[in-house]
């Protein structure tokens, strides 16, 4: 059933006009939302836009990541470190060399984060970047395995064993653009599924006002209203009588087993007539009729 019919009922249920009204609202609020939140993701990706990726590039300003932490190798960092994507970088002064260690701030036996240095491949990738951080040198990464509070040392190294900073950046990955997309191909959908409920839905319920409106046209262009507000003529389903609820109709004539009326389109089984209003006035001499009548 299309939820404009329930609308369009005579008021019905009002539990099934909430419903499609709720239904109308949440795809006329999550479309719009989608096709905005694709839409600008894509254009905020600009030329790192990628259908499959889901890292930035390394001329990309988001490409070194937000600083999560800075000091020095005189410092220990405390931090609740999550295994939630993205990946948690680190980075000394140039010239620097320092070794990393992390422990655990908690009972829990075995090393749940570990720090991973980067070849040299790696590490000039990072370096060479248009986007890596002036004045300091990636060195490696930190990766955790479980949501825990850890402490993490920097220690100098090499020949130069002084003080050296130390900052700690962690890049989140944008959006993969396959999901950007789909997001705007759905949010333009629900957006027109809105817009087409609203219209199929106000049309149907405006059709229902001028059909309850005995000064207005009825649907079909055959048929009349009369002044009691039943509509009439030939188009009218062959069943009507099985809904009408209005006074027993006029008997004009008959016809074999049909009562020829001034309503619906015309015509009543005998049977059903005389069973829910009686044997008409001037009429129940045929034996069709004195059958039921009797039967009654």
């Amino acid at each position: 059933m299309d939820p404009s019919d329930k609308l369009s009922a005579p008021l019905g249920s009002a539990r099934e006009v909430i419903k499609a009204l709720f239904t109308f609202l949440i795809f006329l609020g999550m479309g719009p939302w989608l096709v905005f939140t694709g839409f600008s993701g894509i254009i905020d990706q600009g030329d790192e836009f990628s259908v499959s990726g889901s890292q930035y590039g390394p001329d990309s300003p988001e490409f070194a990541g937000d600083v999560i932490w800075e000091g020095t190798t005189d410092e220990t960092w405390t931090s609740r470190l999550t295994t939630d994507p993205g990946e948690i970088r680190v980075w000394v002064e140039e010239g620097k060399t320092v070794d990393v260690s992390i422990s655990t701030v908690s009972e829990d036996f075995g090393s749940w984060a570990y720090f991973e240095r980067c070849d040299v491949s790696d590490c000039n990738y990072y370096n060479n970047g248009n986007g890596s951080i002036p004045g300091y040198e990636y060195i490696g990464q930190i990766d955790v395995w479980r949501n825990r509070t850890y402490e993490v040392q920097f220690t100098s190294t090499g020949d130069n064993t002084e003080t050296t900073m130390i900052i700690v950046t962690k890049e989140e990955f944008p959006p993969l653009g396959f999901v950007l997309i789909m997001m705007t191909l759905f949010g333009t959908a629900g957006t027109c599924a809105a817009i087409l409920f609203a219209y199929h839905t106000t049309k149907a319920m405006r059709e229902e006002a001028e059909n309850n409106n005995g000064n207005r046209e009825s649907v079909s262009k055959n048929n009349w209203i009369g002044p009691d507000g039943v509509e009439s003529g030939p188009d009218v389903p062959e069943d009507w009588y099985l809904t009408y609820d209005g006074p027993a109709p006029i008997v004009e004539d008959i016809y074999d087993e049909n009562y020829a009326v001034d309503r619906g389109n015309g015509a009543v089984p005998v049977n059903f007539y005389i069973k829910k209003w009686g044997v008409p006035e001037g009429f129940g001499k045929t034996d069709h009729e004195r059958l039921w009548s009797m039967d009654d």
